[in-house]
């Protein structure tokens, strides 16, 4: 293990503290390690576009946004091959809340993500992406051999 030493602004570690503290890591060294873990593998998938992952997209909407329900599920239909599930909620007498979650090729898949929360009339829209690389399935394949 190498060890990195980093200097910032004494508001920016505050804040950091803060964060961390109601996340509930122990130190900063976990957490720092968590955000390099995302960013990196983030960075991965977008230079690798034939790498399988899923993306989960997460958006709200005005339920009576002008034919916008329609056409989500019409997107969703037409690329039923990458979608494996969706959920609708309705959050209140207006508002609806989707989550979709997709598999393939990051090429495939992202596209088709940020087009969902492209959509006029969605709100606070997100993806996140979580690659399926080789590293992921030994991590499972070691836990499997541990519990024989």
């Amino acid at each position: 293990m190498q060890r990195l030493t980093i200097s910032i602004d004494d508001d920016i570690a505050e804040a950091f503290d803060n964060l961390i503290a109601k996340r509930g890591y122990k130190n900063r060294s976990e957490a720092f390690r968590d955000l390099l873990r995302r960013e990196l593998s983030q960075d991965a998938l977008r230079h690798n576009p034939t790498a399988e992952c899923m993306a989960v997209v997460s958006f709200g909407y005005d339920h009576h946004s002008r034919s916008l329900p329609a056409r989500m599920t019409e997107q969703q239909h037409a690329h039923h091959e990458s979608i494996v599930t969706s959920l609708h909620v309705h959050a209140s007498h207006e508002r609806c809340v989707e989550v979709v979650v997709m598999r393939g090729d990051y090429s495939v898949v992202s596209p088709l993500a940020e087009k969902m929360i492209a959509e006029t009339g969605i709100e606070e829209g997100a993806v996140h992406y979580v690659a399926l690389g080789d590293s992921h399935h030994h991590h499972h394949d070691d836990e499997a051999k541990v519990e024989k």
